[in-house]
């Protein structure tokens, strides 16, 4: 295999999918290597672990969902209904354009009693997500209602993420999506 140039940007983008597919423990540096387009000995100029690597692909999936899905959250241009529905097919469009759906939620499920390694990364974003989600709530409810409609969309969203994978039904998202929507107008 012919080594290319890569940027350390490239080999995150370029690793997300083989760890969203294969997962964190299933994902070997040879894996990510060749997705990369790389030797495995060269794969160690860019990460020197696969941990370090998890934890930038990680943040930047993080990053992503806080600049492009999450922040809609706060657009008070428009509607609080326009809002949430906005988050929630973005979101959908986020995880099924790809295969394996959620690398947050794959990972937690994966890796939350075996290792605190990515702990912090992921109940970052997990945070980030409830508030944002509670942001548009509170339009309508009390902060505590709120928080407790928001924790229950985020649970809901990812529960029917899990069923997707299982069924491979994809109709379960939009109806949770519709669910989670339908609770903002009650």
């Amino acid at each position: 295999m012919p080594v290319q140039k890569v940027t350390r940007e490239e080999v995150i983008q370029k690793s997300l999918p083989v760890f969203r597919q294969r997962g964190y423990y299933n994902t070997s540096m040879t894996d990510l290597a060749e997705a990369c387009g790389l030797q495995k000995g060269s794969f160690y100029h860019y990460f020197d672990s696969k941990e370090s690597l998890m934890k930038e692909v990680l943040g930047a999936v993080s990053s992503y969902f806080e600049n492009k899905i999450f922040a809609i959250a706060y657009d008070e241009s428009l509607l609080p209904v326009e809002r949430l529905q906005k988050v929630l097919d973005k979101q959908i469009r986020a995880v099924t354009n790809t295969k394996g759906g959620c690398l947050m939620g794959n990972t937690a499920i994966e890796t939350a009693l075996l290792t605190d390694e990515f702990k912090p990364i992921m109940e970052a974003f997990f945070d980030g997500y409830v508030k944002a989600l509670a942001a548009i709530y509170s339009t309508q409810f009390s902060a505590q209602a709120a928080n407790q409609l928001a924790q229950q969309a985020a649970m809901e969203f990812e529960g029917a993420l899990i069923l997707v994978k299982m069924s491979g039904k994809e109709q379960l998202l939009h109806d949770a999506a519709h669910r989670i929507v339908e609770r903002l107008k009650s």
